[in-house]
């Protein structure tokens, strides 16, 4: 069996494992399953990004083998095009972005909050190609200079970010002219890939270096770019920066720059590797998704206990009241209205209790036990539930950088449920639901990484 089928195969067992295990806790924590595992939905994605001249279609044109996409030194498209494959017979049927961002069986889901200016600069193309058949390419808008929300009409930056999370791989390119200066790729590297793609699946190239004049040309925009991926990335150990160049007569290179001409096709090596790149992805999702739920798990737990505890002590106060409402309550109405002719604790002293003589005593137990349900329900309740959101953090343990990390993604949610229904919350059984997400993490999502190192 291929390295491609072994990943659908996997692919549809991760499902099948988190749907049976947790889909049932996802859904009673309000968290949808499906935004987990969005990417099963379809095919492995390839993002791919840069500057306006960095040579992208011309890339995904090589890799296609078609000309699918125009090229140019200035910016040609202004669209994110999703490049599929399909039979012959469907080849050249391109697919508007409104179609395919509704449609359910594709991953872009996420993309309908960005609203309908989205839409009309986005869409789909079918192109018969062997490689398209177990991938499919997203080639996206130039990134540029100066650009605002405004210019372009829709969240560019957002957008990016949501195409990195859903995507298995992400090529960055840049060329030796303007070697990282351009400023929407400072942002989409400093603040959107940095939360929405792990490194791992982040591919660095310095493309268009036969453009350099020597190799001392080439050393200085590779320089150039070092230093500013330093600053943008706040690392120190750089990544790996393929250094490529379009398949041309190498007669024509400038001497020397032969040593890489074999980078590209590595290059093109690690697109045909995203199927199983997917499902590290899609473990590092389901991982990340099921650490935020146990935190979800664990605040309701610690939120519980503390009404529990409240509770008690609320009862054993109340429950002394009504043992006194039922003993001497009736005592007080026989002092002030003469009612009943013989109160409770005279009728036990005098040894004629009669069942007539326990109704005003159950009367005011009654009346005390619903009283302390009022009161706990109206007044103490509510002020737990008022304080507990003043103190929000209080509910996890925040002693590592990397719980911090989780509870910040969850924090609002956490809030939400409180806010919404406080009430159900404390009657859910947390404690049960964490052990089996724990249970989860422990025993079947390391068994599952297992099987994944056997199969590559």
């Amino acid at each position: 069996m291929d390295s491609n089928s072994v990943a659908a195969e996997l692919s549809l067992k991760l499902d099948t494992l988190v749907r049976r295990r947790l889909g049932d806790l996802f859904k009673g924590y309000g968290m949808n399953v499906d935004d987990v595992i969005a990417s099963l939905k379809w095919k492995p994605l390839v993002l791919i990004i840069g500057n306006y001249s960095s040579g992208k279609s011309t890339f995904i044109n090589e890799v296609i083998g078609r000309d699918v996409q125009r090229t140019g030194q200035a910016p040609t498209d202004d669209s994110f095009t999703v490049i599929t494959g399909a039979a012959p017979e469907e080849a050249g049927r391109e697919i508007p972005g409104s179609t395919v961002i509704r449609d359910d069986n594709f991953p872009f889901k996420p993309l309908r909050h960005f609203g309908e200016s989205l839409m009309s600069h986005f869409s789909m193309k079918m192109v018969y190609s062997p490689i398209l058949e177990d991938i499919a390419i997203i080639d996206t808008p130039g990134m540029l200079d100066s650009v605002t929300e405004k210019d372009r009409g829709y969240d560019y930056l957002g957008v990016i970010g949501e195409l990195a999370r859903l995507s298995d791989l992400v090529v960055l390119m840049f060329d030796p002219h303007k070697a990282g200066t351009i400023k929407e790729t400072y942002q989409v590297i400093r603040g959107t890939l940095s939360g929405a793609a792990g490194e791992d699946r982040v591919r660095y190239v310095l493309n268009r270096i036969d453009e350099c004049e020597n190799i001392s040309d080439l050393l200085r925009s590779y320089g150039t770019l070092c230093w500013n991926l330093s600053q943008m990335t706040g690392r120190k150990d750089l990544p790996r920066i393929y250094l490529t160049y379009a398949p041309c007569d190498e007669s024509r290179l400038p001497p020397g720059f032969e040593a890489w001409k074999h980078e590209r096709d590595e290059l093109k090596s690690s697109l045909k590797a995203a199927p199983m790149l997917r499902l590290d992805h899609i473990l590092q999702q389901v991982d990340t998704a099921v650490r935020e739920l146990r935190m979800v798990a664990e605040a309701m737990t610690r939120f519980r206990q503390g009404f529990l505890d409240r509770l008690r002590a609320s009862a054993k106060i109340w429950g002394m009241a009504v043992l006194l409402a039922f003993m001497f309550g009736d005592s007080l109405t026989h002092l002030l209205f003469g009612v009943p002719e013989t109160s409770f604790m005279a009728d036990l002293l005098s040894g004629g209790l009669a069942p007539s003589s326990f109704v005003w005593p159950v009367v005011w137990a009654l009346t005390i036990a619903a009283a302390g349900v009022a009161w706990f329900k109206k007044v103490k309740f509510p002020s737990y539930v008022k304080g507990v959101l003043a103190s929000l953090d209080s509910l996890v343990k925040l002693d590592t950088p990397w719980r911090m990390d989780i509870w910040q993604r969850v924090r609002d949610h956490v809030r939400k449920l409180l806010t919404g229904d406080a009430g159900r919350q404390c009657w859910l059984a947390h404690a049960a639901n964490l052990d089996k997400i724990e249970s989860f993490l422990r025993e079947d999502l390391k068994k599952f990484h297992r099987e994944l190192e056997e199969n590559r």
